[in-house]
């Protein structure tokens, strides 16, 4: 039976001798009170409790005999006079990057189509990637094709193709494919060849053809202008002819022309023989009793005219005049007697 003391015992500074710690399986833990002390007789370990739990006591060389490395460290472990000594090394090719490390990391550099990777590959490593071209900002580069999702801009020089066959600028979802911007002169195709445009052409601006033939392979053409200008240009004496041809196929050709010799206009209807086109002037002749002679200008410019008169009203019958061809401009119509005064008539010129 043990002896209990209910005050503290002091030595005074002498020894305990031949004493030993109370021994209490691990399972039997006594009570915590910070400082007191047993001796755990399951693991073997002097334990005491630091007001929160019991922790064991380390002392002495035998206090940790054995120092375990495992994993993907090796070395040593050394123990002196309570001094636990570790000098270790990371085992060769032992940690997996995939299992020992986090974050991203690379395992091997492949080149891909037109791009090379040279130096040998290990610890230590430093590849060199290569595209087969300089490409800094101020290189000519040259690619075979190449697929852009944002905008592309040239800020000076030219955009050329060299491609044999078709090359093709198309946009397969825009609806309006602006070419020019704020440039004043835009040139397509080259000078010589065709530049064919395939859909609907709209000139917003005037259009100006400087070629020698322009050609229209329509079904239908629709002019808002109601005078078509022949000879534009001419600042001199006239001196050329000008009209319009009809294609006749199999058959001689067809025109309407203006005869510059002649200073008048002409048809064919077989593209050799020429015929003057027929021009009427008409004018009244109004009586007052007394004039007998009434002068009609037709300017048509010749005396080869041919004079019509009659009643300007019902049942409008021809009558019979003296006429006199005065001049190439103008025709007397003369009567025997001088129409009374309001009775009209109607002059008819043709030549």
């Amino acid at each position: 039976m043990a002896k209990r003391f209910l005050v503290s015992l002091d030595l005074g500074t002498n020894e305990l001798q031949n004493a030993v710690i109370q021994n209490l399986p691990a399972a039997s833990e006594p009570t915590g009170v910070k400082g007191r002390v047993y001796f755990d007789s399951t693991n073997n370990k002097i334990k005491i409790y630091d007001g929160t739990a019991w922790q064991p006591v380390a002392f002495g060389a035998n206090a940790a005999s054995t120092v375990t490395l495992s994993g993907d460290v090796t070395g040593t472990g050394n123990v002196s006079s309570g001094t636990i000594s570790i000098e270790t090394t990371i085992a060769a090719n032992s940690v997996a990057l995939g299992t020992d490390t986090t974050g991203d990391y690379v395992n091997n550099i492949t080149g891909g189509t037109g791009v090379t990777v040279s130096g040998t590959s290990g610890e230590g490593w430093s590849p060199t990637v290569a595209i087969g071209q300089a490409v800094g900002t101020s290189d000519s580069v040259s690619f075979s094709g190449g697929t852009f999702s944002g905008d592309v801009a040239v800020n000076g020089g030219d955009l050329t193709t060299t491609a044999t066959g078709t090359a093709t600028l198309f946009n397969t979802n825009a609806t309006t494919l602006n070419i020019g911007g704020v440039a004043t002169t835009v040139s397509l195709g080259a000078a010589t060849g065709n530049t064919t445009v395939n859909n609907n052409l709209i000139v917003s601006g005037n259009l100006t053809v400087d070629g020698t033939t322009t050609t229209l392979n329509t079904a239908t053409l629709e002019i808002e202008d109601n005078t078509i200008l022949l000879n534009r240009g001419i600042t001199e004496t006239p001196s050329l002819d000008a009209g319009i041809e009809v294609e006749r196929g199999t058959e001689t050709n067809v025109s309407l022309l203006w005869n510059e010799t002649s200073d008048s206009w002409s048809f064919t209807n077989n593209g050799t023989a020429f015929y003057n086109m027929v021009r009427k002037v008409s004018a009244d002749v109004t009586g007052d009793s007394s004039t007998t002679s009434f002068t009609i200008t037709h300017n048509l410019g010749t005396r080869d005219v041919q004079v019509q008169v009659s009643d300007s009203a019902s049942p409008y019958d021809t009558v019979e005049t003296d006429v006199e061809r005065t001049n190439t401009n103008a025709v007397a119509v003369k009567f025997a007697n001088a129409p009374t005064t309001g009775t009209n008539y109607r002059v008819t010129i043709v030549g």
